[in-house]
């Protein structure tokens, strides 16, 4: 089971992920059960020619920090943060607008975490759905210069905070001005703003740090990942249209719970967080990511079969502790009552299967 990065680092290159949430016991465990529950099924897809897996030759993985590397996330950045200047002429509200406010939101007469702009100043496009129903139709026929008052109910249920479920919320509003975007510009004090960094110089030093940092430690797991690429490769594969549909949906999925954990809906999510890219697109990736996915583990299952690979109860109790360890659980006993043995040996055959095609590959 610990070995599932191996998967997961096919959405690295292909899709970017880039939330997360919650307390971290529970996501181990959450990831435990998941990788179980995807390790015991029985796929409809099938390998038929498995390629070489013995003393695999593949790419090097290289930890070098390249300046487009730099200049993406400066891209980024500056996409992420567009400029804006006010729309000359226009004082009224209409839909598609862009809106620069401040607000501050009561429950029972209390400012709460999170409802509030602190006078930072905030850009809402009118029609987005960033925010609960009701606030940006409220804004629409309003008049720039003024405070208003909008009477509201959080939605029930409210993912991004249980708590607000049905409550009742009053948002004062003040509009300064209807705005359009146009592209930021690089600066000393952009960084200043939007960074912890106070010069475009200590950016990129610090940001090639960063990324250096970043693929020195995933270079164990990109290598392995590597290895079984080409693997897949060298082989011929039978889908099961069902089986692939299904993977990519869980993916689709994934991201659009991301999306509700950030108030988005999933476009606003792709928009903002995967650089604007469209849903048909985002679904193409998602469909080439199960693809992928499904391609790896066939072949750690082809190879475990053909090698006749097996554990036994030794390396069987020694794995079952280790995992416990790894994902917090109160003991090895817990952890097998939790998940079962039958899933736990197959997460630990495939380790045992990865580790066998791993330690014979050769850097190229």
């Amino acid at each position: 089971m610990k070995k599932k990065w191996i998967l997961t680092l096919v959405l690295a290159g292909v899709l970017a992920l880039t939330a997360a949430c919650g307390n971290k016991k529970d996501e181990k465990q959450d990831s435990a059960k998941n990788e179980a529950s995807a390790e015991s099924e029985e796929h409809k897809s099938k390998v038929v020619k498995l390629g070489n897996y013995k003393g695999v030759k593949a790419e090097a993985v290289s930890t070098e920090v390249t300046e487009d590397e730099i200049q993406a996330e400066i891209d980024a950045l500056l996409a992420f943060y567009p400029a804006t200047k006010p729309v000359e002429g226009k004082t009224v509200i209409e839909e598609g607008d862009t809106v620069n406010i401040d607000f501050v939101g009561r429950m029972d007469g209390e400012t709460f975490e999170g409802g509030s702009s602190q006078d930072q100043g905030y850009d809402l496009t009118i029609g987005s759905g960033s925010f609960i129903a009701g606030f940006e139709e409220g804004l629409v026929g309003k008049e720039i210069g003024n405070t208003y008052e909008l009477n509201l109910t959080f939605p029930d249920p409210y993912k991004p905070n249980p708590d607000f479920s049905g409550k009742d919320v009053v948002f004062e509003v003040t509009v300064h001005s209807i705005v359009e975007y146009m592209d930021a510009e690089w600066t000393d004090e952009f960084v200043q703003k939007y960074t912890s960094y106070d010069s475009i110089d200590a950016y990129k030093e610090g940001t090639r740090a960063e990324l250096e940092n970043e693929k020195i430690q995933n270079k164990p797991s990109e290598w392995q990942y590597q290895v079984f690429q080409a693997i897949a490769e060298d082989s011929e594969f039978e889908f099961d249209e069902t089986e692939l549909e299904g993977l990519k949906t869980n993916i689709v999925q994934e991201y659009q719970m991301y999306a509700s954990f950030s108030g988005m809906e999933l476009a606003d999510f792709l928009q903002y967080y995967m650089n604007g890219i469209s849903e048909d697109e985002f679904e193409q990736r998602a469909m080439e990511q199960a693809e992928n996915q499904l391609k790896i583990q066939l072949v750690i299952d082809a190879v475990s079969a053909a090698e006749g690979i097996s554990l036994t109860e030794e390396e069987y109790q020694e794995g079952l502790k280790g995992l416990a360890e790894e994902y917090g659980a109160e003991s090895p006993e817990a952890f097998e009552e939790q998940y079962g043995r039958e899933a736990i040996e197959d997460g630990l055959l495939y380790d045992k299967t990865v580790d066998f095609v791993v330690g014979q590959a050769v850097e190229i």
